[in-house]
C-alpha cells in the first residue's frame, strides 16, 4: 500500500492537498465558514465520483471538479478510497 501525502501552502492554510504515488493529480479538502468542499483532478476524480457521487461542477480551475458540502464520514471514506485505489 502506498502512503498518502497531505500538504498545505503557507498562505492558503484553509485547503489541504492529498496526493498518492501511483495516482495522477490531487484531491483538495477546502474549508471555509464551517463547510467543507472537495476539489479533484485527473485520477482522483474517478475516486471522488465513486465515494461522493455527482460533482457540483468545475472548480476555479477547469481541470478540477468540485463536490460541495462534504460531511465528515464521506471525507474519511474518501481518504481510505484514495489510499487503497
Amino acid at each position: 500500500m502506498m502512503s498518502l501525502r497531505v500538504t498545505q501552502q503557507q498562505v492558503d492554510t484553509w485547503k489541504k492537498r492529498i496526493q498518492r504515488d501511483g495516482l495522477k493529480g490531487s484531491t483538495y479538502f477546502c474549508q471555509h465558514g464551517g463547510t467543507v468542499w472537495v476539489s479533484a483532478s485527473a485520477d482522483h476524480q474517478a475516486i471522488c465520483h465513486k465515494v461522493l457521487g455527482r460533482d457540483s461542477g468545475t472548480s476555479s480551475l477547469a481541470s478540477y471538479l468540485r463536490w460541495d458540502d462534504v460531511g465528515a464520514v464521506a471525507l474519511v471514506e474518501l481518504l481510505y478510497a484514495i489510499e487503497t485505489a
